[in-house]
């Protein structure tokens, strides 16, 4: 079967029998064989959307990109020019994403540079979209270059995050956290843990949070079964449910991150949501459809890459499951990275529960305070659009279900952020702000099926290299981490843990 040919210019979209296709775009994407890239299209059929490769050595392949037309479609609408960084590391020679670093073809800057720390982990999770040799932990010299680096490129960041492998096995993790925390330029720095050390040893999660950083905790499921099939032996419910007391109690802020795999955890989508909703020092959620690859990804099975989950799948369960407490219509795409990449909506808390913004917010102030930045910063960005809205629902009364109540909180936030007496600094005004709101990502990393160079060009989540380079987190992980110097050499030896042992 041949690429169909472009009938126009635009796409309009038309009722079709099943089966029948029709072409979207041109795409360029990547052999899942060879990892060759290869020319290919986005065609849609029975109300999905596919990526069709053609590799003149492994033949045609087709993956699912996304489970919904509808959503693919208006997605693109969100899309927005992005802001440059401030210095670029590599030159452009053979093209993207060949010329990483990031190069002046790149099209956004850093919202969430990631720091991998170390590549040792305690566990083996049969998911796993990195290679962990159990060889490297990183010095602190690099780490210096990488956050000075960071500085010259971007001047602000709202949000550094350190991973691994396990970052909380690095032997000097708890000194790395001071050293980043003397750098006014961030305004954030979070930690990804599989939550083993927060789960058994308290004094470790009290010195986390006298240090004011935030826990992005991997929790996939809420159930030990789907848990054991995603992570590995033992009893991981347990230990999670551990490190949430431990963090609760600590008064650690917490995020929520949970791979999602078809057919393993997706029917547990909305018990996610529920936990979030439930704790105050929980201030989001982070569903991530598996991608499969890496050392556990690329293995992990069986997969059928026209049959995964995607960004509107997620939205979907989630309307199912939470009994229509979210929406289709809550979530939109994020206005910083390529629409295929992220998706979110922010919660209003209240007295009684959390409304979802769109419910209430023009889309236009809406998009403005969120366009180019991967979380909302409680600026004079946001301080007009609070003053904004709470004018429109003032001449809106009666209109907008829960007028009342929207305009209470609303209220007490621009009086708690932004007193009249006097200036609060930014810092302080988020951390007044986290207790308002709540948040819920979906972010799609790509794999050798999914992978699309026009993604590439707007991605916004960079992994820090000590030589200085950004690199763009799915080119990276398909092209670039298994010639990464610092990861070669013999294998070490890896200390496993069995959760609940």
């Amino acid at each position: 079967m041949s690429l169909l040919p472009i009938l126009s210019t635009e796409f309009h979209l038309t009722q079709t029998r099943k089966g029948q296709e029709i072409f979207h775009s041109f795409s360029r994407g990547l052999c899942p064989v060879c990892r060759e890239l290869v020319d290919g299209a986005r065609i849609i059929r029975d109300g999905k959307v596919y990526l069709r490769r053609q590799c003149p050595k492994h033949g045609m392949q087709e993956s699912l990109i996304s489970g919904d037309v509808e959503w693919f479609l208006k997605s693109l609408s969100f899309a927005r020019p992005g802001i440059q960084p401030k210095e670029y590391s590599t030159n452009v020679e053979k093209g993207c994403p060949h010329d990483c670093g990031l190069c002046p073809d790149h099209e956004q800057h850093s919202c969430l540079p990631i720091i991998e720390i170390t590549n040792h982990c305690d566990l083996e999770c049969p998911i796993c979209i990195v290679q962990n040799r159990h060889n490297y932990h990183m010095t602190r010299t690099e780490f210096v270059s990488i956050l000075d680096g960071l500085v010259r490129k971007e001047e602000l960041i709202d949000t550094v995050n350190l991973s691994g492998g396990e970052p909380m096995l690095h032997p000097e993790i708890l000194q790395f956290i001071d050293t980043a925390r003397q750098y006014r330029q961030f305004t954030r720095l979070s930690i990804s843990t599989n939550g083993l050390r927060i789960a058994s040893d308290w004094e470790f999660c009290q010195q986390l949070a006298e240090r004011g950083v935030y826990i992005n905790l991997q929790l996939d499921s809420l159930s030990n079964q789907s848990l054991r099939t995603l992570r590995g032996t033992g009893r991981h419910d347990t230990v999670k449910q551990k490190a949430l007391e431990n963090l609760e109690r600590a008064g650690v802020r917490t995020t929520i991150v949970a791979t999602i795999a078809r057919g393993v955890n997706d029917h547990e989508i909305g018990d996610c949501v529920r936990l979030v909703m439930e704790k105050d020092f929980i201030l989001s959620l982070m569903f991530q459809p598996a991608a499969y690859t890496g050392t556990g990804g690329s293995q992990f099975g069986p997969h059928d890459p026209l049959d995964i989950i995607t960004i509107p799948d997620i939205v979907r369960c989630m309307e199912e499951q939470t009994g229509g407490d979210l929406k289709r219509s809550d979530f939109l795409p994020l206005p910083c990275s390529h629409p295929g990449c992220f998706a979110l909506t922010y919660l209003l808390k209240t007295e009684d529960g959390c409304i979802p913004f769109p419910r209430f917010i023009e889309l236009e102030n809406y998009i403005a305070a969120i366009t180019n930045r991967g979380t909302i910063r409680p600026d004079d960005r946001f301080d007009e659009m609070l003053r904004n809205t709470i004018d429109q629902l003032w001449s809106a009364a009666g209109q907008i279900p829960d007028s009342p109540r929207i305009l209470r909180t609303l209220k007490r936030a621009l009086r708690l952020m932004f007193p009249d007496d006097r200036r609060i600094e930014l810092e302080e005004r988020l951390r007044l702000g986290e207790g308002l709101v709540k948040t819920i990502f979906i972010h799609a990393f790509m794999d050798e099926h999914t992978f699309e160079v026009d993604r590439i060009r707007k991605c916004c989540t960079h992994y820090a290299l000590p030589d200085g380079r950004l690199m763009p987190g799915c080119a990276y992980n398909m092209m670039y981490r298994h010639r990464d110097s610092r990861f070669t050499g013999p294998i070490g030896t890896a200390q496993l843990r069995i959760p609940g042992q």
